[in-house]
Protein backbone atom coordinates (compact mmCIF):
# COMPACT_ATOMS: atom_id res chain seq x y z
CA UNK A 1 0.00 0.00 0.00
CA UNK A 2 1.21 3.33 -0.98
CA UNK A 3 0.35 6.05 1.49
CA UNK A 4 1.11 9.79 1.17
CA UNK A 5 1.67 11.51 4.08
CA UNK A 6 1.08 15.84 4.93
CA UNK A 7 2.20 17.29 7.58
CA UNK A 8 3.55 15.02 9.04
CA UNK A 9 1.03 5.19 -0.50
CA UNK A 10 -0.45 2.62 -3.33
CA UNK A 11 -2.57 -0.47 -1.86
CA UNK A 12 -1.55 -3.69 -4.03
CA UNK A 13 -4.51 -5.51 -1.87
CA UNK A 14 -6.39 -4.17 0.84
CA UNK A 15 -6.29 -6.54 3.88
CA UNK A 16 -4.28 -6.87 6.92
CA UNK A 17 -1.20 -8.40 6.19
CA UNK A 18 -0.52 -5.96 3.16
CA UNK A 19 2.36 -3.89 4.18
CA UNK A 20 1.63 -0.01 4.23
CA UNK A 21 4.79 2.06 2.47
CA UNK A 22 4.70 5.86 2.89
CA UNK A 23 6.15 6.97 -0.16
CA UNK A 24 5.57 10.57 0.19
CA UNK A 25 6.10 12.91 3.28
CA UNK A 26 5.07 16.50 3.19
CA UNK A 27 4.78 19.63 4.91
CA UNK A 28 1.77 21.43 3.14
CA UNK A 29 -0.91 19.71 0.40
CA UNK A 30 1.03 21.02 -2.34
CA UNK A 31 4.30 19.44 -2.03
CA UNK A 32 2.30 16.39 -1.57
CA UNK A 33 0.41 16.49 -4.58
CA UNK A 34 3.72 17.63 -6.70
CA UNK A 35 4.95 15.17 -8.86
CA UNK A 36 1.81 13.60 -10.89
CA UNK A 37 -1.06 11.77 -10.50
CA UNK A 38 -1.97 8.48 -9.07
CA UNK A 39 0.92 8.65 -6.75
CA UNK A 40 -0.77 7.50 -3.59
CA UNK A 41 -3.65 4.65 -2.56
CA UNK A 42 -4.75 7.41 0.56
CA UNK A 43 -3.47 10.12 2.00
CA UNK A 44 -2.97 10.51 5.89
CA UNK A 45 -3.65 14.28 6.46
CA UNK A 46 -2.66 16.08 9.89
CA UNK A 47 -5.31 18.80 10.70
CA UNK A 48 -2.43 21.00 11.48
CA UNK A 49 -0.43 22.08 8.26
CA UNK A 50 2.97 23.72 8.45
CA UNK A 51 1.34 26.74 6.10
CA UNK A 52 -1.97 27.01 8.46
CA UNK A 53 -4.17 25.84 5.82
CA UNK A 54 -7.29 24.96 6.46
CA UNK A 55 -8.56 21.25 6.75
CA UNK A 56 -11.46 21.67 5.21
CA UNK A 57 -10.03 22.85 1.85
CA UNK A 58 -7.30 20.69 2.04
CA UNK A 59 -8.84 17.51 1.87
CA UNK A 60 -11.25 19.30 -0.79
CA UNK A 61 -8.11 19.24 -2.85
CA UNK A 62 -6.58 16.21 -2.44
CA UNK A 63 -10.18 14.42 -3.31
CA UNK A 64 -10.41 16.44 -6.53
CA UNK A 65 -6.68 14.76 -7.14
CA UNK A 66 -8.27 11.23 -6.74
CA UNK A 67 -6.95 10.28 -3.88
CA UNK A 68 -9.18 9.45 -0.22
CA UNK A 69 -8.21 10.77 2.85
CA UNK A 70 -7.62 9.51 6.27
CA UNK A 71 -7.92 12.37 8.62
CA UNK A 72 -5.22 12.52 12.01
CA UNK A 73 -6.69 14.70 15.07
CA UNK A 74 -6.19 15.00 18.40
CA UNK A 75 -9.87 15.46 18.58
CA UNK A 76 -10.02 18.77 20.46
CA UNK A 77 -10.98 20.77 16.99
CA UNK A 78 -14.76 19.20 16.27
CA UNK A 79 -15.79 22.47 13.85
CA UNK A 80 -12.11 21.23 12.08
CA UNK A 81 -12.86 17.50 12.02
CA UNK A 82 -16.63 18.87 10.50
CA UNK A 83 -15.60 20.69 7.85
CA UNK A 84 -12.89 18.31 6.80
CA UNK A 85 -15.79 15.22 6.90
CA UNK A 86 -17.92 17.60 4.37
CA UNK A 87 -15.00 17.87 2.00
CA UNK A 88 -15.03 14.48 1.83
CA UNK A 89 -12.99 13.06 4.38
CA UNK A 90 -13.25 9.36 5.06
CA UNK A 91 -12.42 8.70 8.49
CA UNK A 92 -10.60 10.07 11.05
CA UNK A 93 -7.89 8.61 13.33
CA UNK A 94 -7.16 9.72 16.88
CA UNK A 95 -3.48 10.52 17.53
CA UNK A 96 -3.81 8.45 20.77
CA UNK A 97 -4.73 5.40 18.78
CA UNK A 98 -2.63 2.34 18.64
CA UNK A 99 -0.64 2.19 15.22
CA UNK A 100 -2.00 -1.24 14.52
CA UNK A 101 -5.13 0.17 14.39
CA UNK A 102 -4.31 3.50 12.43
CA UNK A 103 -3.17 0.93 9.89
CA UNK A 104 -6.42 -0.59 10.02
CA UNK A 105 -8.29 2.42 8.93
CA UNK A 106 -5.63 3.46 6.51
CA UNK A 107 -6.61 0.09 4.91
CA UNK A 108 -10.44 0.39 5.21
CA UNK A 109 -10.18 4.10 3.26
CA UNK A 110 -8.06 3.08 0.86
CA UNK A 111 -10.20 0.32 -0.22
CA UNK A 112 -13.12 2.45 -0.82
CA UNK A 113 -14.69 2.70 2.78
CA UNK A 114 -15.97 5.52 5.26
CA UNK A 115 -15.27 4.80 9.36
CA UNK A 116 -18.23 5.14 11.20
CA UNK A 117 -16.87 5.84 14.56
CA UNK A 118 -17.62 7.47 17.69
CA UNK A 119 -14.92 10.61 16.57
CA UNK A 120 -17.08 11.06 13.46
CA UNK A 121 -20.57 11.02 15.07
CA UNK A 122 -19.19 14.10 17.98
CA UNK A 123 -17.76 15.81 15.05
CA UNK A 124 -21.13 15.33 12.95
CA UNK A 125 -23.25 16.55 15.55
CA UNK A 126 -21.34 17.87 17.86
CA UNK A 127 -21.19 22.14 17.68
CA UNK A 128 -19.73 24.25 20.25
CA UNK A 129 -19.86 27.14 18.01
CA UNK A 130 -23.79 26.42 17.82
CA UNK A 131 -23.60 27.15 22.04
CA UNK A 132 -21.71 30.82 21.56
CA UNK A 133 -23.81 31.89 18.46
CA UNK A 134 -27.04 31.12 19.55
CA UNK A 135 -27.55 30.36 23.69
CA UNK A 136 -27.58 32.81 26.37
CA UNK A 137 -25.75 32.67 29.30
CA UNK A 138 -28.65 32.27 31.26
CA UNK A 139 -29.46 29.28 28.47
CA UNK A 140 -26.56 27.79 29.05
CA UNK A 141 -27.04 27.69 32.27
CA UNK A 142 -30.33 25.90 32.31
CA UNK A 143 -29.02 23.96 29.94
CA UNK A 144 -25.74 22.26 31.77
CA UNK A 145 -28.29 22.31 34.97
CA UNK A 146 -31.58 20.95 33.21
CA UNK A 147 -29.29 18.05 31.45
CA UNK A 148 -27.72 16.77 34.34
CA UNK A 149 -30.74 16.02 36.04
CA UNK A 150 -31.42 18.49 37.53
CA UNK A 151 -35.75 19.12 37.99
CA UNK A 152 -37.32 22.91 37.18
CA UNK A 153 -37.80 23.51 40.88
CA UNK A 154 -33.91 22.67 41.68
CA UNK A 155 -32.90 24.63 38.65
CA UNK A 156 -35.38 27.68 39.36
CA UNK A 157 -33.36 27.75 42.93
CA UNK A 158 -30.19 27.63 41.89
CA UNK A 159 -30.88 30.59 39.14
CA UNK A 160 -32.99 32.49 41.69
CA UNK A 161 -35.27 32.48 38.47
CA UNK A 162 -39.29 31.13 38.61
CA UNK A 163 -39.70 27.80 37.23
CA UNK A 164 -41.69 29.33 34.33
CA UNK A 165 -38.60 31.12 33.66
CA UNK A 166 -37.01 27.81 34.14
CA UNK A 167 -39.49 25.91 31.73
CA UNK A 168 -39.35 29.21 28.87
CA UNK A 169 -35.54 28.60 28.46
CA UNK A 170 -36.07 25.16 28.16
CA UNK A 171 -38.67 25.49 25.30
CA UNK A 172 -36.50 27.71 23.50
CA UNK A 173 -33.40 25.50 23.94
CA UNK A 174 -35.43 23.50 22.31
CA UNK A 175 -36.25 25.55 19.55
CA UNK A 176 -32.44 26.39 18.84
CA UNK A 177 -31.51 23.03 18.40
CA UNK A 178 -34.55 21.81 16.20
CA UNK A 179 -33.86 24.97 13.74
CA UNK A 180 -30.44 23.80 13.32
CA UNK A 181 -31.68 19.99 12.65
CA UNK A 182 -30.49 18.80 15.89
CA UNK A 183 -33.27 16.84 17.58
CA UNK A 184 -33.53 17.62 21.39
CA UNK A 185 -37.40 17.33 22.01
CA UNK A 186 -36.59 14.71 25.25
CA UNK A 187 -34.53 15.29 28.40
CA UNK A 188 -32.14 12.99 27.47
CA UNK A 189 -31.79 14.31 23.82
CA UNK A 190 -31.07 17.64 25.52
CA UNK A 191 -28.49 15.56 27.60
CA UNK A 192 -27.05 14.53 25.00
CA UNK A 193 -26.51 17.63 22.74
CA UNK A 194 -24.86 19.07 25.91
CA UNK A 195 -21.94 16.54 26.01
CA UNK A 196 -21.71 16.74 22.34
CA UNK A 197 -21.36 20.61 22.60
CA UNK A 198 -19.17 20.54 25.67
CA UNK A 199 -21.31 21.89 27.96
CA UNK A 200 -21.05 18.62 30.21
CA UNK A 201 -18.39 16.59 30.14
CA UNK A 202 -18.52 13.22 28.09
CA UNK A 203 -18.98 10.11 30.78
CA UNK A 204 -15.23 8.90 31.97
CA UNK A 205 -13.75 12.29 31.36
Amino acid sequence: MRIGFAAAASLDAKTADVPVVAVRLSETVSSLLAGGEGIFDVVALDMSLADGSRPGDNVRRIVEAGYPVLIFSVGDRPKDIRDALGAGAAGVSRKSEDIWRTLDLVRKVASGETIDNQDLAVAIDGDRDFVSAHLSDRENEALALYAAGFTRGQIAKRMNVSPNTVGTNIRRIREKYAAAGRAASTKLELHHRAVEDGILPRPGL
